[in-house]
């Protein structure tokens, strides 16, 4: 396992303390439908590499985090519900000792007009190492 799936898993393991939310097996949105909401989708975006002397990385990643809500009500206020939670699910600045970094970068707001639909994406830097393979 790399350590991307390593610490995917880890923010699905905060997040899990979250009532209320469908969270979709890790690599598909396949089973998010209007009777599966609000639900939560964690992925990568990008992942910008340093090498290292001696065959190490520096990597920097981009994890994002998704919530998807339905309302009658106000959108906005039901994302900014969900992007609290699960911000402050994942106060933990090395999410338990699985990087070295793991910071709130930018948080992004999508209305479906034609719908009563919503997503808040999160995306936080995490910052990591790997060191070389042993031959």
């Amino acid at each position: 396992m790399t350590q991307r799936i390593t610490i995917r898993d880890a923010v699905l393991n905060k997040l899990q303390i979250l009532s209320g939310y469908a969270f979709p097996p890790p690599g598909t949105t396949e089973e998010i439908d209007s009777k599966n909401l609000p639900a939560i989708v964690v992925g990568f975006a990008t992942e910008n590499i340093e090498h290292e002397m001696h065959g190490g990385t520096g990597r920097q990643l981009d994890l994002t985090i998704a919530a998807v809500v339905k309302t009658s009500g106000d959108v906005y206020a039901a994302l900014d519900q969900a992007a609290e939670e699960i911000e402050h699910a994942l106060q933990d600045a090395t999410l338990e000792n699985t990087c070295d970094l793991f910071l709130l970068n930018q948080t992004q707001f999508a209305l479906d007009q034609d719908h009563p639909l919503g997503e808040v994406r999160l995306t936080y830097t995490v910052q990591y190492s790997t060191e070389p393979s042993a031959l």
